[in-house]
């Protein structure tokens, strides 16, 4: 391990610096071993058991590479070009199931990525900083159809969020200024899947078109190859969440007993989903065989343009953010 030396002040410093594994005690593959047992769906137990380390290693490792995922998102999905988002939330809790903590997350039904991530009670202010944290990753925002479900605070945000605000002209001279309002512009529109149940069966699923043009919507599901207006990808993608993160089991007692364990064990579930896991629906087929591959898989982080190769967990925690090479 080399110690490299700063050439402004002088001080030296390991080469691990800027990563998970800085001053970490125990051995780098161990560490990495950690990670990838986590992100395969085991419990902190299961992963104790299995990698022969101490219980409170685990959660250290939790909330030091949660902490690193969540930077190398920050750093790295920005810019993102996309037409169409699809955003949901799944069940959670830590401690006991009287602590809710639920998942919200924003996906490219393109390229499988997902946008953004947020995780707290299932209410206003969580969507708010869902939506408003997907809004700055994005290009375009303005060029956008949105689809979820029925939750009250998509409606009432979307247009806050993702519209144009303007303020009429004040009529006369006395009095409050008239209040803000925001417009829609053309090739903006969200759409609600409003889900009606009879007990636990679902009965009919209601397509509400609450802002925006329906020809803006038939225009990206004839892109998608959508008959009609649904959240496919992101319901997909929170059963392959569940699967991969011990703490979202539906019949299983893996739960977090800290938030912190909690909120750091997702965000490195998405890493390993956006930039190490490599999905079937997004293998393209190469120009010319090479050897035995006839296709190229790739990951949501390759399709979505971020970069132009498969990265392995152990790359994406022990290199720092800014020497990722391909992104």
């Amino acid at each position: 391990m080399r110690l490299l030396r700063c050439k402004t002040c002088g001080s030296e410093f390991s080469e691990r610096k800027g990563t998970p594994l800085w001053n970490s005690k125990i051995d780098p593959d161990t560490f990495i071993k950690v990670a990838e047992t986590l992100c395969e769906g085991n419990s902190i137990s299961a992963t104790v058991r299995l990698c022969k380390v101490h219980h409170d290693t685990v959660e250290r490792i939790i909330f030091v590479t949660g902490q690193h995922a969540r930077n190398l998102h920050d750093h790295k999905a920005v810019g993102l070009k996309t037409t169409a988002l699809q955003a949901d939330e799944r069940y959670g809790f830590y401690g006991n199931k009287s602590q809710q903590l639920w998942e919200a997350t924003v996906i490219d039904p393109y390229s499988k990525f997902l946008v953004s991530l947020r995780l707290g009670v299932r209410d206003e202010p969580l969507v708010r900083c869902l939506l408003q944290d997907a809004r700055n990753r994005l290009v375009d925002p303005q060029n956008l159809a949105f689809l979820t479900d029925g939750g009250h605070g998509y409606a009432t945000l979307f247009p806050e969020i993702f519209g144009v605000p303007y303020r009429t002209k004040k009529q006369g001279g006395k009095g409050r200024p008239p209040k803000v309002k925001y417009r829609i512009p053309r090739m903006l529109a969200h759409v609600q899947l409003i889900k009606v149940r009879e007990g636990r069966r679902l009965k009919t699923v209601d397509i509400r078109h609450t802002h925006g043009t329906t020809g803006r919507i038939k225009l990206e599901l004839e892109r998608l190859g959508y008959n009609t207006p649904n959240t496919s990808a992101v319901e997909r993608q929170n059963g392959t969440a569940r699967q991969h993160t011990p703490h979202m089991h539906r019949k299983g007692l893996a739960f977090a007993h800290k938030q912190i364990t909690r909120v750091g064990l997702a965000e490195l579930v998405r890493l390993d989903y956006n930039w190490v896991k490599t999905c079937r629906s997004l293998k393209v087929e190469l120009p010319e065989r090479v050897g035995r591959q006839k296709y190229l898989k790739r990951t949501p982080a390759m399709a979505m343009g971020l970069t132009d190769q498969v990265f392995t967990l152990g790359e994406l925690l022990a290199t720092p953010l800014h020497a990722l090479r391909g992104a």
